[in-house]
């Protein structure tokens, strides 16, 4: 349990950081209410050139109870928006509205089908790359950031209310959040850091903005840029991390909260800048590749890929064995048959250095 939540806790403040090459999900909004829901797809031209698809007839929604097939003659549009509900459906779609795993799904021509992107994925807990269920008048939304002018990430947010049918990988709700910062002898601290994404990033690198904050003489901190979701905060002064919080933040609520540092500090590593690793084919169906760069000059005893499900579960692992003669490279084979209970969906690989998270990203795997 204490090694899934360290994953969880690099997921939450690192999901945002995702490969730039990844295109725009589909599904950019869902809303449910009173057991009525709508969607908002938004299909991108590159999926007709990648997957050759021509409109709804050659997809399918999916859910964690089943899937659903488009009726005919509906109106297909690329680069638009598109809100789809139950009564463009062939069959009917029961959509959990506190636990489900919402995705599309796209025909190969010869029976088989394969997951577009990953879809919005909710949950009563806290859950890799999750988020909890919306409540009336929330919707779940797909937020897209840009560095610097150019495409970044996108990251899951709750947002009140929905904009269903515009605007679409733009989250409008924020957070308010602040609070003290005391030590063991109940005396303010200052210049507490609140980190829960890269600090590079919160010097207007990104759009939207990051809301990076820190504690004034007071021992006060205060910001109302946060996204509704889950924050993991690791609470940092002069380099060394004196504790760690995870808070779900609703949309447009105002969250108050003291802290007190009374534990001795660990100097911050951030290994991440000096170790890549990059996976390729992903998407895949039978077989994916690691490319690992460790510096030779990095000093290590140990390291491992590990695979896990979206319910947290570990399913595969993969050790990493140090090679004098690759200058610093390492690659790595990954077959999913060889793994027990696995099959067609989204998965996450971690991969560890001496106990410590280093890289975190999802896995699709097609039938």
């Amino acid at each position: 349990m204490k090694k899934l939540f360290f994953v969880l806790a690099f997921l939450i403040s690192h999901n945002i950081f995702c490969n730039p090459t990844v295109p725009l999900p589909v599904i950019s909004e869902f809303f449910y209410n009173e057991g009525n829901w709508q969607i908002e797809l938004y299909f991108s031209w590159e999926w007709h050139g990648k997957y050759g698809i021509q409109g709804f007839e050659d997809l399918q929604l999916v859910c964690n109870s089943g899937e659903a097939l488009f009726i005919d003659g509906l109106k297909f549009q690329w680069d638009s928006i598109i809100v789809i509900d139950q009564t463009m459906l062939a069959s009917a779609f029961f959509i959990n509205p506190d636990e489900d795993n919402i995705s599309v799904k796209f025909s190969d021509g010869s029976g088989g089908w394969h997951w577009i992107c990953e879809g919005i994925e909710y949950g009563p807990e806290p859950n890799l790359y999750n988020t909890t269920g919306p409540k009336p008048e929330q919707s779940i939304c797909m937020q897209y950031f840009y560095i610097n002018g150019f495409p970044y990430s996108y990251r899951k947010m709750k947002q009140s209310p929905p904009t269903i049918g515009s605007d679409p990988f733009n989250v409008s709700s924020r957070t308010s959040f602040s609070g003290f910062v005391f030590d063991q002898n109940m005396q303010p601290v200052e210049g507490t850091k609140f980190v829960y994404c890269e600090e590079t990033l919160c010097y207007g690198n990104t759009v939207p903005a990051y809301a990076c904050f820190e504690t004034d003489a007071n021992g006060y901190f205060e910001t109302d840029g946060l996204f509704s979701n889950w924050h993991f905060f690791e609470l940092t002064k002069d380099g060394y991390v004196f504790m760690e919080d995870i808070v779900f933040m609703e949309p447009d609520s105002v969250y108050y909260k003291e802290y007190y540092l009374t534990g001795v500090g660990v100097k911050t590593v951030n290994l991440m800048k000096d170790i890549e690793v990059v996976t390729a084919p992903n998407p895949f169906s039978h077989k994916t590749t690691f490319h690992i760069s460790i510096p030779q000059e990095l000093d290590w005893n140990e390291a491992r890929i590990t695979i896990f499900n979206m319910k947290g579960q570990e399913i595969d692992f993969i050790p990493i064995v140090g090679n004098p003669w690759a200058g610093g490279k390492v690659i790595l084979d990954w077959v999913p048959g060889n793994a027990n209970n696995i099959g067609p969906g989204l998965y996450l690989y971690t991969m560890e250095l001496d106990g410590k998270l280093i890289k975190s990203e999802k896995l699709i795997i097609n039938e």
